[in-house]
């Protein structure tokens, strides 16, 4: 059961272990959704975590017998945001760029237990497709963690 009052502690936590891990980002940020991502004034590259919300689970064995606790499956996106002028109607630079950057996202977050133990290991979902605005690449990866929220 997480033991905080935070519900969304997970953003913080994941935002550090990004700016640890990675290297080559000039910034890891948070957003509200993808689309303040691509409008926002860019830097690049960069990665913006985003709670993009969750699931509850149903009947007695996820919400116990009255209802008061419940199992949570919250889901987080992190999109990776590049920029190469060079070759905008390829993409080609930002998937030169992108590729060691995504494969360091990846090996990070994929099966990474955070600090609370009360969530459980991240997992990979399915993401958003990916996005090109004027020379910007908007690489978008979901994860999901598991935990309990109710009355102590």
């Amino acid at each position: 059961m997480i033991d905080s009052t935070d519900y969304l502690q997970l953003e913080d936590v994941l935002v550090d272990r990004l700016k640890t891990d990675m290297t080559g980002l000039r910034a890891v940020m948070t957003a509200t959704d993808l689309a303040s991502v691509q409008d926002a004034r860019q830097v690049a590259p960069a990665a913006h975590v985003i709670y993009i919300g969750d699931q509850i689970g149903e009947g007695s064995q996820s919400q116990g017998s009255t209802g008061a606790s419940q199992v949570v499956t919250q889901h987080w996106m992190v999109v990776l945001v590049v920029k190469f002028a060079g070759t905008p109607t390829t993409g080609k630079g930002n998937r030169k760029i992108a590729g060691p950057l995504i494969t360091q996202l990846l090996k990070s977050l994929s099966g990474w237990q955070p600090p609370n133990k009360s969530f459980s290991t991240l997992r990979r979902i399915n993401a958003p497709k990916v996005g090109y605005d004027n020379g910007f690449a908007y690489y978008p990866f979901a994860f999901k963690t598991t935990f309990v929220i109710g009355k102590s």
